[in-house]
């Protein structure tokens, strides 16, 4: 997944009008078995090596042409980017189609950064095919011409000596500045896009998506890999065409009810439980983690402390303006990012006692790629045009968004992420078919959760909680760090996706897997391949 991906800004909205999904407008226009004109594209793919600084998997394009409105039957049509790494063992079984989540990721960036990965889990039998969902990359740009953002950060739950980060007081923030910038934000993007903001919402994704399905030329069903907010697209996808699924994999859950109302509910109550994992394993890997030798750590707390001391000064003055609150937030996102990423975590230590000793300038995924204009026209607002448009929960009355603030606040100890959910709240454009239906269905074959347990932005009770909904379905636990299994390679997972896409095999019920390796030894492995290369 791209930097992109976990870079969350801001959304809500109200327009339009709200189409039932019990009643769903105008189907999938089908495209029969006409199959795909899948091209190789070595500029692009050239272009997508620069940008992600990684030699990634080598992919073909297409595009199709689907409706921009599916409300409309006259609509004029859309294109769509498509992008392909093919099988490469016989016999070739099929398409799988990808989603890497944001809102707001493109699919050509992340199939060709983790296409190796994911074809590795899935089975090297299928085509992994993936596109530029709607306000991300070329297609239907989305871009409310701001310069600031409110961005945010998580932050965590405890156990053991764990105690916490330095966090400031969100609701002070709340009624002091946040809601008002979430509505200067809501009336700025609807300034910008009221022409198209309109078309980005996840019902049409979902839409688009079958209508690949039918232009592949198979048997016209679903088989799905949803990674992150791919699991809400793969949930509508089920909820709204439950007899064409016949694989799907939703990995790193979002609850769909959580991101249908807008808020996001308790998707941080496993944000600590990252926190704390990254200083174990830093104390466990002492002779190589930085940060536990510059502290002398005996415990992870002693890590934990200087670190609270250099943030505590932050957090106390986040809620004198917006300015500070933006110093407080890009403090807190240099430490909480990399928890997505436990490759990195080495490089994380490092920063901090960076930090710490007066010598780091810049955060471990800092992407300072210049060579070339970026390729996502959506990459920092699509994020909150698209959850913006889904959204139901529609208010502009601080004191009833106020309750919803203090649950959040007291989530984690990192809940000033919560913040780039406000604007959802105050959103001005609906989407032309917001999903209104529930999340409870059979589908042709069940769904497989998978879900990592120390994940920081989507915990495995959401799993559980979405699998409940979806008869048959199952999940399997993996005790992987960082945010999806394709940054926590786990054979183990491997060989269960690969039976239940190939020969649909679900794990026994309370099935669990380990990663491969660990961070440190991720770590290492990388560094001895890059040095290989």
């Amino acid at each position: 997944m791209s930097t992109d991906a976990f870079n969350a800004a801001v959304a809500s909205a109200a327009a339009d009008f709200i189409v039932a999904a019990n009643s769903p407008p105008q189907q999938p226009e089908s495209q029969g078995n006409r199959g795909i004109n899948w091209q190789a594209c070595p500029e692009l793919n050239q272009n997508i090596t620069i940008l992600n600084q990684v030699q990634g998997s080598t992919f073909d394009c297409a595009h199709i042409e689907v409706p921009l409105d599916y409300t409309d039957e006259t609509s004029e049509q859309l294109q769509l980017d498509l992008f392909k790494v093919n099988a490469t063992e016989e016999p070739v079984l099929g398409s799988v189609l990808i989603n890497f989540g944001g809102p707001g990721g493109t699919g050509v960036e992340n199939l060709a950064a983790v296409g190796d990965q994911m074809a590795a889990n899935i089975g090297r039998q299928w085509n992994l095919v993936s596109w530029d969902p709607r306000g991300t990359g070329k297609t239907l740009p989305f871009d409310c011409g701001m310069d600031a953002l409110m961005l945010s950060t998580p932050q965590g739950h405890s156990k053991r000596d764990y105690s916490g980060i330095a966090s400031a007081n969100l609701t002070d923030y709340f009624l002091n500045y946040g809601w008002d910038s979430a509505g200067d934000i809501a009336d700025a993007c609807y300034a910008s896009m009221n022409q198209t903001g309109q078309y980005i919402g996840t019902a049409f994704t979902a839409r688009d998506m079958m209508n690949i399905v039918d232009a592949l030329g198979e048997d016209g069903m679903l088989r799905y890999y949803g990674w992150s907010y791919g699991t809400v697209l793969g949930s509508y996808a089920a909820a709204m065409f439950p007899d064409r699924v016949d694989r799907m994999v939703l990995d790193g859950n979002l609850l769909p009810t959580d991101y249908q109302a807008g808020h996001y509910g308790d998707f941080l109550r496993d944000a600590d439980k990252a926190v704390e994992g990254f200083l174990d394993e830093c104390l466990a890997n002492k002779p190589n983690c930085s940060l536990a030798q510059f502290t002398n750590a005996t415990s992870i707390n002693d890590m934990l402390e200087p670190l609270n001391d250099y943030l505590d000064p932050f957090a106390q003055s986040a809620n004198s303006s917006n300015l500070a609150w933006q110093l407080y937030s890009g403090s807190t996102s240099a430490v909480f990012g990399p928890l997505y990423y436990p490759a990195t975590w080495p490089l994380l230590a490092d920063f901090l006692t960076g930090v710490l000793n007066g010598s780091s300038t810049a955060s471990p995924l800092l992407n300072t790629t210049t060579a070339i204009e970026p390729y996502n026209l959506g990459a920092t607002w699509a994020v909150m045009g698209i959850r913006g448009s889904d959204a139901l929960w529609r208010t502009n009355s601080s004191a009833e968004y106020l309750p919803q603030v203090e649950r959040q606040s007291r989530v984690s100890s990192w809940s000033a992420q919560y913040v780039s959910l406000w604007p959802s709240a105050r959103w001005r454009m609906d989407a032309k078919e917001r999903y209104t239906g529930d999340f409870d269905a059979t589908t042709k074959h069940p769904i497989l959760y998978v879900n990592g347990e120390f994940d920081p932005v989507t915990p495995i009770a959401n799993a559980y909680a979405a699998s409940a909904g979806f008869k048959g379905s199952m999940v399997l636990a993996h005790s992987g760090y960082g945010h999806g299994l394709a940054v926590s390679p786990s054979k183990c997972v491997a060989r269960h996706l690969q039976a239940y896409f190939k020969d649909g095999v679900l794990p026994n019920v309370g099935s669990r897997c380990k990663p491969d390796m660990g961070p440190w030894e991720m770590a290492a492995g990388s560094g001895e391949a890059a040095a290989a290369a």
